[in-house]
C-alpha cells in the first residue's frame, strides 16, 4: 500500500493524517469538511478529512464512499478497490458503495463486473441521486454507443442539485469521455449554483475550448485561476491550448459565439 495511503487505516487514529482543527470537529464535522473540498475539486484536502471522519467513527458509510470516489479522481484505482472491498465488508447492501465499486472496476476497464456491481446498486430500494449519478459515469466507460448515462443523470438531478455538485460531476465525466458539447449545460448550470467553485469554470473553460468558443474558454478559465491561484499551472496549460488553435478554428468558434451557437 502507498505510505500517502497508510494513514486511511481506521482501526487507529492516524496520527500521520493532515491537521485538521480538533475542537469541536466530530466525524459529521470532518464529513462536511470533506464534501466542501472535494467538491471544489481539492481531492488531497477530502481525502484527509474523509479519512479524519472514518477515524472517528468508522461505522460512517458516506465516508467511505466518498474516499473511494477521491482515490477514483485522483487516479488511484488500486487503492481504490481496496478502499471499496474495505467499505463493502462493513457495508455488504450499501447501494452507494456497491455503485463506487462498480466505478472503479469501469474505470479499469472491468466492464461486465464494473455493471453487476451498477445493477446491485440499483436493486437496492430508493436509489439515492448519487447511485444514478455513479451509474451514469460508469456507463459513460462501458457503453459503445451512448444513450443510457442521459437518463441516469436525469435521475440524480430530479432531486435537485442546489450546489451544482452532481451536474458538475456529470460533467466532468461527459468531458473525460471526449463530450464537451454534453458537458457544457451541466457544468454552466454548476457555475451558477456556485460561482465561487474555481473547479467547475475550469471544467467550464475546457469545454469551451473543445467546442472552439475560445473567447469564453479564456474568460471560464481566467476566472478559475482568480478564484483558485493555485490552479495556475492547469490554466496556463488550457490557454496555451487556446492560443495553439489554427486560425480558422478560432475564427469558427468566434462567428459560432456571435450566432449564439457556442
Amino acid at each position: 500500500m502507498n505510505e500517502r495511503f497508510d494513514w486511511l487505516e481506521t482501526e487507529r487514529k492516524p496520527a500521520a493524517a493532515p491537521a485538521l482543527p480538533a475542537e469541536g470537529f466530530d466525524a459529521r464535522a470532518y464529513l462536511q469538511r470533506a464534501e466542501r473540498a472535494f467538491r471544489r475539486g481539492d481531492r488531497e484536502a477530502a481525502l484527509a478529512a474523509y479519512g479524519q471522519a472514518l477515524g472517528e467513527d468508522a461505522a460512517l458509510a458516506e465516508a467511505w464512499v466518498g474516499q473511494v470516489r477521491c482515490l477514483v479522481e485522483l487516479d488511484e484505482l488500486a487503492e481504490a478497490r481496496v478502499w471499496a472491498n474495505k467499505g463493502l465488508e462493513r457495508f455488504p447492501q450499501n447501494a452507494e458503495l456497491l455503485a463506487a465499486k462498480g466505478l472503479v472496476l469501469a474505470r479499469q476497464g472491468e466492464a461486465l463486473p464494473a455493471m453487476e456491481f451498477s445493477d446491485l446498486s440499483l436493486s437496492r430500494k430508493d436509489a439515492s441521486p448519487l447511485v444514478w449519478l455513479l451509474r451514469g459515469l460508469v456507463l459513460l466507460r462501458v457503453e459503445r454507443e451512448r444513450s443510457g448515462e442521459a437518463r441516469c443523470f436525469r435521475k440524480a438531478l430530479e432531486a435537485g442539485d442546489p450546489d451544482g455538485a452532481l451536474g458538475l460531476r456529470a460533467g466532468l465525466g461527459y468531458l473525460d469521455a471526449g463530450e464537451p458539447a454534453k458537458a457544457r449545460p451541466l457544468l454552466e448550470a454548476c457555475v451558477a449554483r456556485d460561482p465561487e467553485n474555481a473547479l467547475a469554470w475550469y471544467a467550464l473553460g475546457l469545454a469551451f475550448e473543445r467546442l472552439y468558443a475560445l473567447g469564453r474558454a479564456v474568460a471560464c478559465l481566467e476566472r478559475a485561476y482568480g478564484l483558485r491561484p493555485e490552479f495556475k499551472p492547469k490554466v496556463v496549460d488550457a490557454l496555451r491550448a487556446v492560443r495553439e488553435r489554427p486560425w480558422w478554428r478560432r475564427l469558427l468558434g468566434s462567428v459560432r459565439a456571435a450566432l449564439g451557437d457556442a
